[in-house]
C-alpha cells in the first residue's frame, strides 16, 4: 500500500491506532483501525480558523491543531474503512456525503455506518463531531457480553436494532447505514452522550484492570441512548435507495421531531429543496400533500396531549395552531374515528 498516514501516539505504547491508506485516491481512501475501538473528537472553529482533533483508544492518545482554512479541502475526499463508525453531531451541523448523495446532519443527529459505505463529512459552521469507531472483534465481544436477565433470573444475549445491524454486516457486507434523528430537544440528549464520552476518555487515559469491561459498558450505554425510542427515531437506509426515497425519510423525521409544528418553508430551508418539489415527494410517497401530512403529525401530537396531559381541548388547539374547534374536530375524527372529547374519555377508561 502507499500514501499512508497515521495518528501517532503521544503515550508510551502502540505507535498508532489508526492508519489512512490511499489518501490521494480520487475514488476513496481506506481507514484502518488497529485498536479495539477509537474515540475521535473534531472541533471546527471557523471564528478562529482552527481545526482541532483529539483521538483516544486504550493506551493511545493523539491531539492536533491546524489552520482550518488550509485543511478543510482535505475533507472533500470520501473514505471507507475496516470498522463500524458512529458519527455524532454534538454542536453545529455538517454535510454528509454518502456515496453520491449529500445530506445535512444537525445537532443531536447521529448515524451508524457499515464498512463498505463511502462517505465524508464537511461542516460549514462552528461544529463539534464525535466519531466512535468499533472493530469487528470488539463488536462481536460486546454483543456476546451484553446480557439481559428476566424475572426468573435467566440470562440471554440482548437483541436490538443496532445489534441486528452489526450481525447482518458481519455476515454479509452490505452498503447500508442506520440514521438516528432526535425526537426531543437535543439538550435532553447531548449532555448524557458527552458525559459518557468523557468517562470513556478518562478510562482510556488510565487503562488498567477492569478498564476493557468498563469501556464495553460505557459504549453499550451510548448505544442504549441511540436505541431509546423516547429520544430517537431510527431507520436503516440502503445506499441503493433513491434520492427521493431518502428525502421523504428526512421530511418524515422533521415532522416527527417537531410534532408537525414546522412549516413547509422551514422544511424547505432545512433540506435545501423547493417546497413544491418536497410536496411532490410526499404526495408520491403517501398520497397526501405536505400540508395534509403535516397535519397528520399535529393530530398525533393532539392525541398524545389528550391522553397524557390535563390540557383542555381549547389549549391544545391553540398550542398546535389550528384555526378553531370545528376545523380541529373534523381532522381529528377523520384520523381517529372519534371526537377529541371521546378519545380522551376512552384513554382515561383504558388507563384505569
Amino acid at each position: 500500500m502507499h500514501n499512508t498516514t497515521s495518528y501517532q501516539n503521544m503515550y508510551p505504547g502502540p505507535q498508532n491506532a489508526f492508519d489512512i491508506y490511499y489518501s490521494d485516491s480520487s475514488i476513496s481512501a481506506l481507514y484502518e483501525l488497529k485498536s479495539p475501538y477509537l474515540l475521535i473528537k473534531e472541533v471546527f472553529d471557523y471564528d478562529s480558523d482552527l481545526f482541532k482533533t483529539y483521538a483516544e483508544a486504550p493506551h493511545f492518545f493523539y491531539q492536533n491543531e491546524q489552520v482550518l482554512s488550509e485543511t478543510i479541502k482535505n475533507f472533500s475526499r470520501r473514505h471507507q474503512h475496516n470498522f463500524f463508525e458512529i458519527m455524532f453531531v454534538m454542536r453545529g451541523s455538517t454535510e454528509q456525503k454518502i456515496e453520491d448523495q449529500k445530506y445535512l446532519y444537525h445537532e443531536g443527529q447521529c448515524c451508524l455506518l457499515d464498512h463498505s459505505v463511502r462517505h465524508r463529512e464537511l461542516p460549514f459552521q462552528n461544529t463539534t463531531l464525535y466519531f466512535l469507531m468499533l472493530s469487528d472483534d470488539f463488536v462481536s465481544k460486546l454483543m456476546a457480553n451484553d446480557l439481559s436477565i428476566n424475572k426468573e433470573g435467566v440470562l440471554s444475549q440482548r437483541q436490538n436494532k443496532i445489534y441486528d445491524f452489526f450481525r447482518r454486516s458481519l455476515n454479509n457486507r452490505e452498503k447500508q447505514y442506520l440514521d438516528f434523528y432526535p425526537k426531543v430537544p437535543v439538550d435532553r440528549i447531548t449532555p448524557a452522550l458527552e458525559d459518557l464520552f468523557d468517562r470513556l476518555s478518562e478510562e482510556n487515559q488510565h487503562f488498567s484492570f477492569g478498564s476493557y469491561a468498563a469501556a464495553q459498558g460505557m459504549i453499550s450505554k451510548i448505544l442504549g441512548i441511540m436505541l431509546d425510542y423516547s429520544l430517537y427515531t431510527s431507520r436503516k437506509i440502503s445506499v441503493d435507495n433513491s434520492k427521493d426515497e431518502y428525502l421523504f425519510i428526512q421530511i418524515q423525521r422533521l415532522l416527527e421531531s417537531h410534532r408537525g409544528k414546522i412549516s413547509r418553508q422551514e422544511i424547505s430551508d432545512i433540506l435545501h429543496y423547493s417546497d413544491s418539489y418536497l410536496n411532490k415527494i410526499v404526495n408520491r410517497s403517501v398520497g397526501m400533500s405536505l400540508l395534509e401530512y403535516r397535519k397528520f403529525f399535529m393530530i398525533k401530537e393532539a392525541a398524545r396531549l389528550l391522553s397524557c396531559t390535563d390540557k383542555t381541548i381549547s389549549e391544545i388547539i391553540d398550542d398546535l395552531g389550528f384555526s378553531g374547534h370545528t376545523y380541529f374536530n373534523s381532522f381529528f375524527k377523520k384520523q381517529y374515528g372519534v371526537t377529541p372529547a371521546q378519545y380522551r374519555k376512552n384513554s382515561q377508561l383504558r388507563s384505569k
